[in-house]
């Protein structure tokens, strides 16, 4: 990617951006939807939903621009509220705040600072209960929706659960079809899986179930490529959807979204567009469709290279990987997330030592430049001698071929059996951090995400509505670790929550770390932690 100056003439950059795009839809068509994403130009354009949805309202009506949070507003530690400044669409150089409708996608809870930079930043009023008759219909979904959707209510108008690409559209539809802006939040947030934010103070409806999408709509794939996104020039596909594994801190896990629905071979080759230089298969757990090797060997063959968003170490075979590497990959990536044999039963992962031992092997064998491996620290149970076990099966892996291994903390998140589990600890995190790296003595490359940040994306998994108002707190203080945790500070401690859910809702189970919240009601009881950094 082109290194840019840090900062450009709005109209300048999106400009120069434009004209690197294959794909772009909408340009000379008003339309009544601008698409916000709540992080920089890069990450939105890496969002096989938001550009999936994108592309969907623009082919059915009635159009829709895309903008995205300036890219100088990223940094986590950031001096707000800054002077107000245009934020455009790219499509036609417009103020969202003069569309009728933002519709803004949000994929985890820590890009909550993005929603409240770019909403305010652009003169939009913050808060649903705040917006008047001049102001757009904020609607709100994505990712986030699976966990905690609770956390949009005080910024939207209207929520969407789940998968959006039946509900985007007809809550479009619906907002335009009802004169009034009151009226048209009410009708679009009694559609199925949808449900009105705090439009007034200390209004909260029940939470809606979780779409899902029609077989017909499926596969998702994006209208745009462009150089400048972090998949860089890459169309994105999905060919499967969901995932059929039991892992219990998974958000995607069947028994959380009902399992995994395989896509014919010929559905994500169909799609492909001339201009497509490389293809990404994305999906919660591509390398378990059944075709794969053959679908890959397909894009291969027709002179493109291939990406996939997650590699099983239990999946790979030596043709497979050939073919990764004639489709341009020198690194292989795949997760253990436990870090023991022991932490890995417990989180019903399924993959073995001789799972990542063989794939060790395979990547050694076959001239690939690295293993990388994700590790995930924390977990529930977790004691220093799986620490220890982890130093030592490094080492054997850093035998067979070049090692590098990123590590992420453990977050609870709802609609999971471990949802309510306390976070391990800040320090206590760190301290294991720093006892792993010490016995690998340098011979293995470890990439650590700072623990303080996963504790407050924890505090943000784990609560509700309330924790978007302390945000606010901590996104004016400045951002960094320390406003996050002022703001935090005045939450009340609370030892049970109930929060009501739409017909289609999950019980969270409290019997143990394997059990599974299959049993439908309309009340999920959801048990608190205080937020501490040492629980």
């Amino acid at each position: 990617m082109r290194a840019r100056p840090r900062r450009l003439d709005e109209r300048g950059l999106i400009r120069s951006r434009l004209s690197e795009e294959h794909g772009t839809l909408g340009c000379d068509v008003r339309a009544p939807v601008v698409m916000a994403y709540p992080s920089p130009y890069r990450v939105g354009m890496s969002s096989l939903g938001f550009q999936t949805l994108y592309r969907i309202l623009n082919a059915e009506g009635p159009g829709a621009h895309r903008a995205f949070l300036p890219d100088e507003w990223e940094p986590a530690t950031l001096a707000w509220p800054p002077p107000k400044q245009q934020v455009l669409s790219y499509e036609s150089v417009t103020p969202i705040r003069d569309y009728p409708i933002v519709a803004m996608s949000v994929a985890y809870e820590l890009e909550v600072s993005g929603i409240i930079r770019l909403l305010e930043g652009a003169g939009i009023p913050l808060l649903a209960k705040d917006r008047t008759e001049r102001d757009p219909i904020v609607v709100m979904g994505g990712p986030v929706t699976t966990t905690n959707p609770s956390l949009l209510l005080p910024f939207c108008d209207v929520l969407i659960s789940g998968e959006a690409e039946g509900s985007l559209p007809l809550a479009v539809h619906t907002i335009l079809d009802t004169p009034g802006r009151a009226r048209a939040i009410e009708a679009a947030g009694a559609l199925p899986h949808s449900c009105v934010g705090e439009i007034e103070e200390g209004r909260f409806e029940a939470l809606p179930d979780m779409g899902r999408a029609d077989q017909e709509r499926l596969p998702a794939f994006s209208a745009i490529t462009t150089p400048e996104a972090e998949l860089s020039n890459m169309f994105l596909v999905e060919p499967e959807r969901g995932c059929s594994r039991r892992c219990t801190f998974c958000v995607m896990r069947g028994a959380s979204t009902g399992g995994m629905r395989i896509l014919p071979l010929e559905a994500p080759l169909s799609v492909v567009p001339d201009h497509a230089k490389k293809v990404g298969l994305v999906g919660a757990a591509v390398t378990d469709l059944p075709h794969l090797e053959e679908l890959v060997a397909r894009i291969v063959e027709s002179g493109r290279g291939v990406g996939i968003s997650s590699l099983r170490a239990d999946r790979l075979t030596p043709g497979f990987l050939d073919n990764l590497a004639r489709g341009g990959y020198r690194t292989i990536t795949v997760a253990s997330d436990g870090i023991s044999e022991r932490m890995r039963d417990v989180l019903d992962r399924k993959i073995s030592e001789r799972d990542l031992l063989r794939a060790a092997e395979l990547v050694g064998s076959r001239g690939f430049h690295r293993l990388k491996l994700y590790q995930m620290m924390g977990a529930p149970t977790e004691r220093e001698e799986d620490a220890d076990e982890l130093v030592r099966f490094a080492l054997e892996l850093s035998k067979l071929t070049r090692l590098t291994m990123t590590f992420s903390t453990f977050v609870a998140k709802r609609n999971t059996p471990l949802d309510g589990q306390p976070f391990v600890g800040i320090k206590t995190a760190e301290a294991r951090l720093k006892r792993i790296k010490a016995g690998l003595k340098g011979k293995v490359e470890i990439r650590p995400q700072p623990p303080k940040w996963a504790w407050v994306e924890y505090v943000l998994s784990q609560r509700g509505p309330e924790v978007g108002y302390r945000a606010i707190e901590a996104v004016h203080n400045g951002g960094n670790f320390g406003a996050w945790k002022r703001a935090f500070a005045t939450l009340p401690e609370q030892h049970g929550r109930a929060l009501v859910f739409g017909d289609e809702a999950r019980r969270a189970s409290r019997t143990g770390f394997a059990a599974d919240p299959t049993s439908a009601s309309p009340l999920v009881t959801l048990r608190g932690a205080t937020p501490r950094e040492e629980p």
